[in-house]
């Protein structure tokens, strides 16, 4: 009786576990909704999804949490940043992935719903960065995209898609 239990929890163990060991890919939407979320719904879903908690930073104007994933030699983190009520325009979700056709399908993605280049350039790290703004009523939307520097030298490079709220 006793190895029926443990082979039925192994059993559906194996059976979650393809959910949990892939890797990924989110659409600009749900950027925005997870943008959009309170950070305990937000902290909710991304632990449902397998992520696992990375770090935190608080400060009196912003809190940072951030959330990671490894599959398959790919590391997908996600940051949501909260602003003070006073700066909720600021509110952002970064995903950060080392899986680059997963980056570019975004890119691919903002371009074909209606997103216009705008701003380009160089970040302090020396990452380049091309926004992406799409005016909808009410408010302008924007994606920022982050592309590595090209003589990366150490680890994996990691591509970055910043999403406002």
């Amino acid at each position: 009786m006793k190895h029926r239990l443990i082979a039925s929890i192994a059993s559906l163990f194996l059976a979650a576990a393809p959910a949990f060991a892939q890797q990924p890919a989110f659409t600009l939407p749900q950027l925005r909704a997870f943008a959009a979320m309170a950070p305990d719904a937000f902290r909710q879903e991304i632990k449902r999804q397998g992520f696992s908690y990375r770090d935190k930073t608080v400060t009196e104007e912003v809190s940072m949490i951030e959330y990671e994933k490894f599959v398959d030699g790919e590391t997908t983190n996600l940051m949501k940043s909260t602003y003070v009520e006073s700066r909720a325009g600021e509110n952002t979700i970064q995903l950060s992935t080392t899986d680059k056709a997963a980056f570019e399908t975004l890119v691919k993605e903002a371009r074909g719903a209606g997103y216009a280049p705008a701003d380009k350039g160089r970040i302090p790290g020396g990452e380049t960065y091309q926004e992406f703004k799409r005016k909808s009523v009410g408010t302008g939307e924007v994606v920022r995209f982050v592309y590595p520097k090209k003589e990366s030298g150490m680890g994996r490079v990691s591509y970055t898609a910043v999403v406002w709220r």
